[in-house]
């Protein structure tokens, strides 16, 4: 009988705290942040644009020379994470046969807007008979998912899922759920999203973005979101930690998903919470976890004031007084907004919490509307851990972590 136990086996993470989970770990909780002037932003802002970008990123040391021009910056984050992601799991391709049983599943909010865009421009200002048709396949929305398929030889389910910063999320479940019917046996799923000057722009014109060169969640004086980009693959497997005994202990479990809908406007969240709250509850019923068992928060939460409030409302809702008595770590102060990546990375942070029962700092995230959110690193005690993701746009999920014994 096949095990529906999911566990998180592996992980590969490139981020502007650093590339691979020993860097990324030790920045985390020493609890530096990823913000500084951005030289892809240059261009369009001079030195005025601060974001979380991974700096001096060269891929090359992980795939190699070979076919890295075909590849833009959203491919080489997102086949960049994968392959850490397969090391991890002991799991690297060393057949040059295909592998039906393993695949990839990846959120994101935008894909290579900057290839889409750069190709579209080609057209208009050249004509469609000089557009490089070298550049056609970065202009997919799901041309990063398939590259790093191709590239690693995983011949299994291929799926790019944009449900914009709930994204990620959805890409963990929806793994899951073939994990669990049956029809994988590994499977990588998270997000990715690069940082471009058409995504800065968009956010800057709808007024989103922070005015004072960092991110402030849940605090009275935050003024907006910071942008940023990586990408992180989870590996998922069935099984039990016992089963994983010659690849080392699994990371966390996988127990409960929740979604909901409840779009209230173009570019605005729903202050009722209605959605965010559905979500939640759930995550927890699916799970088979009451409220009071959750051991730490991992918040969406990003500076963005409307967000925030929301994300503050809905565990209210679900928590009531308790709230102020649970740790909460919300990890965009550090890494920014990685938007479809956000939720998978936020995963990551809850589980690496639940392995280590200890949260992670949040970057000047001290004494926030009574909430245990903190600049230093919190002990935590317990199996579970919630981790949200919250969209503008009405999407909203959690899921639920738990620690593997």
């Amino acid at each position: 009988m096949m095990s529906e136990r999911i566990c998180i086996t592996g992980a590969g993470v490139v981020s502007s705290l650093g590339v691979g989970m020993a860097e990324f770990e030790r920045a985390l909780y020493a609890g530096a942040s990823g913000a500084g002037q951005s030289e892809i932003l240059r261009a369009v802002m001079g030195d005025g644009a601060t974001a979380c970008e991974v700096r001096d990123f060269n891929p090359q040391p992980w795939l190699g020379n070979k076919g890295i021009r075909v590849l833009d910056r959203t491919a080489r984050l997102l086949c960049v994470a994968a392959r850490l992601a397969l090391d991890e799991a002991q799991a690297g391709a060393s057949s040059s046969e295909s592998n039906v049983e393993s695949g990839l599943v990846c959120g994101t909010m935008f894909g290579s807007l900057h290839s889409i865009t750069s190709f579209d421009w080609s057209g208009l200002e050249d004509g469609p008979n000089l557009v490089n048709p070298m550049d056609f396949p970065n202009t997919v929305i799901n041309s990063a998912a398939g590259q790093a398929a191709i590239k690693f030889k995983m011949g299994g389910v291929n799926s790019t899922i944009c449900a914009a910063q709930a994204s990620g999320l959805y890409a963990l479940h929806y793994a899951a759920e073939f994990l669990r019917l049956g029809r994988a046996k590994l499977l990588l799923a998270g997000g990715v999203e690069e940082l471009s000057p058409e995504a800065w722009l968009g956010f800057r014109k709808n007024n989103w973005l922070s005015d004072t060169g960092s991110a402030q969640p849940f605090a009275e004086e935050a003024s907006g979101m910071l942008l940023g980009e990586g990408a992180v693959m989870l590996s998922l497997q069935c099984g039990d930690a016992a089963s994983f005994a010659s690849t080392g202990k699994p990371l966390a479990e996988i127990v409960g998903f929740g979604a909901a809908q409840d779009a209230h406007s173009a570019n605005g969240f729903d202050a009722s919470a209605s959605g965010a709250t559905e979500a939640i509850a759930l995550a927890l019923e699916s799970a088979g976890a009451s409220a009071d068992q959750i051991a730490c928060v991992i918040a969406n939460a990003n500076g963005s004031r409307g967000g925030d409030w929301m994300e503050l409302r809905a565990l209210r809702n679900v928590f009531g007084a308790r709230l102020t008595q649970i740790p909460i770590c919300a990890p965009k102060a550090a890494l920014g907004d990685t938007l479809g990546a956000g939720g998978a990375f936020a995963a990551l942070v809850g589980a690496l919490a639940l392995q280590k029962q200890c949260l992670p700092p949040t970057p000047g995230g001290s004494g926030r509307v009574g909430l245990l959110l903190s600049s230093e690193s919190q002990t935590i005690r317990g199996e579970y851990a919630l981790v949200n993701a919250f969209s503008c746009d009405g999407n909203n999920a959690a899921i639920v972590l738990r620690r593997c014994a």
